[in-house]
């Protein structure tokens, strides 16, 4: 586990976020009995999206002005009262559509702050080589949370019923911020952002400036807000392609879901084990060409064909994998190359931008397959085709003007005492 602080950060983050992942299929089915409308089952799942979104645009002037060890422990222990007030007024019978609507809200403000600070201070426990295999062990880790914690979430709910879920969800929460707690991290001298006579205002306009005066910066951003978009745009297409290629679409449409979530898995598995030395600028854009690849090459199958189903199923585990890939190593560019002073305003921006991505394709895609004339496949090898120009077009104009872990001095991450 590369060290001690690194394991306390994934022990923390895997309690988290299977007891979190338990908590939205509780949430979710508890909106969907009680109301009966899938459309409330949506807003709640997007509200705690949009207040992320927006506030990750700023927050990263905060998150870069304080030690990110308080920041994500404070986060932990706030979400894990939040949710623990949400158990309390459930037992009592007294919580209603609007008071979840307030509590997804708040979780969402909450995350704003968490996310980017988690991926902003692995370079600060974590030796710069070992960065990309400190971000492949990260996604295994939140791989593995999101298809275990989908599997034993619904199990929970069915055997211990909603109540008790969500206090799991709380507990998690204060048992991660325990192992961050004890965690050693010595961030750099940023005495300059902490000045108190310097405005919030004024971080967040550097913070702007910093990012758009990095070409090779601006085509990372670009390219976190293409592989979420894909994804998102994944999300639309695999029940209509379910729906096409046969007659029981859910049990397919669950297949395809398993297959990218294993796709994600065993690919940042792979990744972790650092068998093999990777080049990030090479794997970022390979991976993305390969998305495009796959989604062209599967415009061609013929969905009447008996075997057509599976071979969409690999398709798609195939698109798990390279959505990891580019994913791992666009995080490493970025906490190499970045100035640590403004990596959490970068990576707060970057999620805001991925995060607006997935909705918006979910949307695009969606208008675009309402025209009659408009076919699946056809979209497929549109997308695809774009995909592999626009990876091929970023790749020669990125410079890559970031860190070389080999002519690297200074070992950042703190002693073990």
């Amino acid at each position: 586990m590369i060290n001690r602080n690194f394991t306390l950060l994934l022990t923390g983050q895997l309690v988290s976020q299977v007891g979190d992942k338990f908590h939205m299929i509780a949430l979710s089915l508890w909106v969907l009995n009680t109301t009966g409308s899938s459309a409330k089952m949506g807003a709640v799942l997007a509200a705690s999206l949009i207040p992320s979104l927006i506030l990750g645009l700023f927050s990263g002037a905060i998150i870069d002005r304080y030690n990110k060890k308080y920041i994500i422990v404070g986060a932990d222990l706030i979400r894990g009262i939040i949710i623990s007030g949400f158990a309390i007024l459930f037992y009592f019978e007294a919580m209603n559509f609007y008071l979840v609507l307030i509590m997804q809200i708040a979780l969402g403000l909450n995350a704003a702050f968490f996310d980017p600070a988690i991926l902003s201070m692995i370079p600060r426990i974590v030796n710069t080589c070992q960065l990309n295999r400190a971000n492949s062990i990260h996604q295994f880790v939140s791989s593995l949370s999101m298809i275990g914690g989908a599997f034993l979430g619904g199990i929970g709910v069915s055997v211990f019923g909603y109540f008790w879920v969500f206090v799991l969800n709380a507990v998690s929460f204060l048992i991660s911020a325990g192992f961050e707690s004890v965690i050693r991290i010595k961030e750099p001298n940023l005495q300059n952002l902490k000045n108190p006579a310097r405005s919030l205002l004024r971080d967040i306009k550097k913070g702007y400036s910093y990012i758009f005066s990095k070409s090779d910066l601006i085509i990372l951003l670009l390219m976190v807000m293409v592989i979420h978009f894909f994804v998102g745009s994944l999300e639309i297409l695999m029940p209509i392609i379910a729906h096409t290629v046969s007659g029981d679409p859910a049990r397919y449409l669950g297949f395809f879901q398993a297959a990218f979530g294993f796709g994600t898995l065993i690919m940042s598995l792979f990744l972790s084990t650092d068998i093999f030395k990777t080049d990030e600028k090479k794997t970022l854009f390979a991976g993305v060409f390969i998305m495009g690849g796959l989604y062209a090459i599967s415009s061609f199958f013929n969905p009447s064909l008996d075997f057509a189903p599976l071979l969409f199923i690999i398709v798609i585990f195939l698109f798990g994998s390279a959505v990891i890939c580019a994913a791992i190593s666009f995080r490493t560019l970025i906490q190499r190359g970045v100035d640590p002073s403004f990596s959490g305003r970068v990576f707060a921006v970057a999620g805001s931008f991925g995060n607006a991505s997935i909705p918006g394709a979910m949307v695009v895609y969606g208008l675009i397959l309402e025209i009659e004339k408009v076919v699946f496949q056809d979209l497929l090898l549109v997308s695809g085709l774009v995909l592999m120009s626009l990876s091929v077009i970023s790749f020669f104009i990125f410079k890559e003007d970031f860190h070389d872990c080999k002519k690297e001095t200074q070992i950042r991450p703190v002693p073990q005492r």
